[in-house]
């Protein structure tokens, strides 16, 4: 007997169908924390879609091959014709999708508690590390300019001015066109976003510098 009760012997009709709904409310929870502590551009629901799937899909496999290794290499053949070439953007969502699956296989082998309690301790440790920043880099506000420089002596000039307006700053790519100038990158972090918007005023009065942007990198993935 399980310590919920149920017996982990064999598979009833009851059980399976207690084992499949049990397996989709956590894949809820799962989910819910996931878009609670989601701080990315690569949002997808779709991607929560595939969430809930592969848990329920995990538990019917579990109790599929459980004590039936005909079973086993059935779906072992079945699952080889299957490609993946979905490219995951944020190595964040890899935990999600593990941890998804093994609270899947953990309710189709019948390991209701472990399913039960681990599923809730790592999510609550999920938000612990989003609330208090466990995994966050520097507090200042990250951003990503880009502009022509018609003139390439003065860069020192310009990289100059962009230090004295912010905390931080790096080159990150440098391109250059056959009489038409240069064209930089730049990673640049404020105290606050007075200071970016003074940044980029500051870059529209200069002669030599062209199409100035400045693109946000708060909450976005990463460049």
């Amino acid at each position: 007997m399980d310590t919920l009760g149920i017996p982990t012997a064999q598979f009833s009709l009851t059980i399976i169908a207690l084992s499949i709904i049990l397996s989709f409310f956590l894949q809820l929870a799962i989910i819910w924390v996931y878009r609670k502590t989601h701080r990315g551009l690569s949002y997808s629901s779709s991607f929560l879609f595939t969430l809930v799937i592969i848990g329920v899909v995990g538990t019917m496999v579990m109790m599929v091959v459980r004590e039936n290794i005909i079973g086993a290499f059935a779906l072992l053949g079945a699952f080889s014709l299957i490609r993946f070439r979905t490219i995951v953007k944020e190595t964040r969502d890899i935990a999600f999708v593990f941890l998804s699956l093994t609270s899947g296989v953990a309710v189709g082998t019948s390991n209701y508690d472990i399913a039960i309690l681990g599923t809730v301790l790592i999510l609550g440790i999920v938000f612990l590390m989003d609330r208090y920043g466990a995994a966050k880099g520097s507090s200042a506000l990250g951003f990503i300019i880009n502009f022509n420089l018609t003139d390439k002596s003065r860069l020192s000039e310009v990289r100059q001015f962009i230090s004295g307006h912010s905390t931080s700053h790096q080159l990150l790519q440098a391109r250059s066109y056959d009489g038409e100038g240069s064209h930089y990158v730049f990673s640049v972090r404020f105290k606050d976003d007075s200071d970016a918007s003074r940044l980029l005023e500051g870059l529209r009065n200069l002669s030599s510098i062209s199409n100035p942007e400045l693109i946000t990198g708060s909450h976005s993935v990463e460049y």
